[in-house]
């Protein structure tokens, strides 16, 4: 693919897909009690006969279903245990997590929270945070969850902010998750770290988090779960053989394993081995509800490969399996754009960007992305009409500048690309790490060898990751950004 769509990829590495928030426990899913009354249900089911189950045993059912991807049938079982146990708090909170995952809004979810008995259940008091933390409202659940707190015994207590901490880990609100974590004193249990772990890698401390998953591995080798976020924590740190070692161990455990398939799959696609990332995307697609997610990342596997048409066929599934609240509608569009301009169909290309005028996005970034669709079929005056808009609109962002750039090289507009990165260079601040790769490949192009060596050195120091993704085809096969100078300064001339 062209170094500008290379560029715009997005990895998501550690999907902890905060619209899709898992509801399942795979251990109890394979005891011999879950077996037995899955079993007794679904016959059941099938002879007409009523099934003697209390209403938490019916609702493990439905989340077992749900996590198997059967929603119908899930909200059947929840149902059951309803017309049994009316206003029972396991399948109400089922069903009200089910209407936030499938994008209803909060009143709707409290509507039927609000149908539970208990109110002094504290599963009701966690659904009723959970709402509020889905609606946006993160400050009041906070405060919602502190006079909750004022009923509890000192043994609920000890619970209880653990809980809490995990709603809102959950929804990315690491903030008060890591506040009410401090709250809890048993920092020797496996839950307070494994949830210290998930907030230092939800907060960017990925070395800390990786050593405390490696301590919880040592502890219990077996739990995929642990091997997962391990996984998660060595891809953001770009230690992305460590991190299919990691998910090996995972997938080991469990085949079908979604975290760890779609770990491998993206440790992969950055290590520009897209054979094996194209089928492991594909064994992702067929064991995750994601399907989006797989078909998209199929494609931009193909992309890579320069299968141009097998990867729009992938683009199309994927878009089948869009919803509203998808979170992939942008990178989708996108990724498409780039295939149609790259099979000659600039209109339609343009067609895919159109559709990215109503979501929430840069929109300056799309009209440098129309210009560089407009600019590969050689119509110059409309790529400079939608990059200086760009440019306009953003007050001249040192951001856009990069990506017009950027652009400009892909299309072999080698001078005007050097141009401009040097004019950017002299006004951002000095930790702007962008474009000194893109500068080497100009100087070199145009046989400077002085600036191609100082622009290279700049660039493996700033922005190594950019250099291996501007610069590989330069050194040979697998060398380290990092080795990158020596070896261009001790030759007489790039390779």
């Amino acid at each position: 693919m062209t170094r500008y769509l290379q560029y715009y990829y997005l990895v998501n590495s550690y999907l902890v897909n905060l619209s899709t928030i898992e509801i399942m426990h795979d251990n109890y899913f394979e005891s011999k009690e879950f077996k037995e009354n899955l079993s007794k249900y679904e016959e059941g089911c099938q002879s007409g006969e009523p099934v003697y189950l209390d209403s938490e045993a019916l609702t493990d059912i439905a989340e077992y279903y749900h996590s198997a991807g059967r929603s119908e049938d899930a909200i059947v079982a929840a149902d059951y245990a309803l017309s049994m146990f009316q206003g029972a708090t396991a399948p109400l909170v089922f069903k009200a997590r089910m209407a936030l995952l499938k994008g209803a809004d909060a009143q709707e979810a409290d509507k039927i929270a609000e149908q539970i008995i208990d109110k002094t259940d504290l599963d009701y008091y966690y659904i009723k945070g959970e709402i509020m933390i889905a609606d946006g409202r993160p400050t009041a659940a906070d405060c919602y969850f502190e006079d909750c707190a004022d009923n509890l015994s000192d043994e609920e207590y000890a619970d209880y902010v653990l809980d809490v901490a995990t709603v809102f880990a959950d929804y990315d609100q690491m903030e008060y998750a890591h506040k009410w974590l401090l709250k809890s004193g048993e920092t020797h249990l496996a839950d307070y770290r494994e949830l210290l772990g998930r907030i230092y890698l939800g907060t960017g401390r990925f070395e800390e988090s990786e050593q405390i998953f490696s301590a919880l591995i040592d502890e219990s080798p077996f739990t995929a779960a642990y091997w997962n976020l391990m996984a998660s924590a060595q891809f953001m740190q770009n230690k992305f053989n460590d991190c299919i070692t990691s998910s090996e161990y995972a997938i080991a455990i469990n085949p079908q394993d979604e975290d760890a398939l779609l770990n491998k799959a993206n440790s992969l696609l950055n290590l520009d081995n897209f054979e094996e990332s194209y089928l492991y995307y594909k064994r992702y697609t067929d064991s995750s509800q994601n399907k989006e997610i797989g078909e998209l990342y199929q494609g931009i596997s193909l992309l890579n490969l320069n299968r141009i048409q097998e990867a729009v066929t992938h683009l199309q599934a994927a878009e089948q399996y869009l919803t509203p609240h998808s979170t992939c509608q942008i990178e989708l569009f996108q990724e498409m754009a780039f295939a149609q301009s790259r099979l000659g169909h600039t209109d339609e290309a343009l067609r895919y960007i159109d559709k990215t005028d109503t979501l929430d996005c840069d929109h300056n970034e799309m009209l440098v992305l129309r210009g560089h669709i407009v600019l590969e079929s050689h119509r110059e005056d409309e790529a400079d009409f939608y990059f200086h808009k760009a440019l306009q609109d953003s007050n001249y962002s040192p951001n856009i500048l990069f990506r017009i750039a950027v652009s400009l090289f892909d299309n072999h507009y080698v001078s005007q690309c050097y141009k401009m990165l040097r004019s950017m260079i002299e006004v951002v601040d000095n930790d702007w790490n962008k474009g000194y790769s893109y500068l080497a490949a100009c100087a070199m192009e145009m046989g400077n060898r002085e600036e191609y060596l100082y622009y290279l050195k700049e660039a493996v120091e700033r922005n190594p990751i950019e250099a291996k993704n501007v610069l590989k085809d330069l050194f040979p096969e697998g060398m380290s950004p990092e080795d990158y100078y020596l070896y261009a300064k001790n030759e007489a001339q790039p390779q």
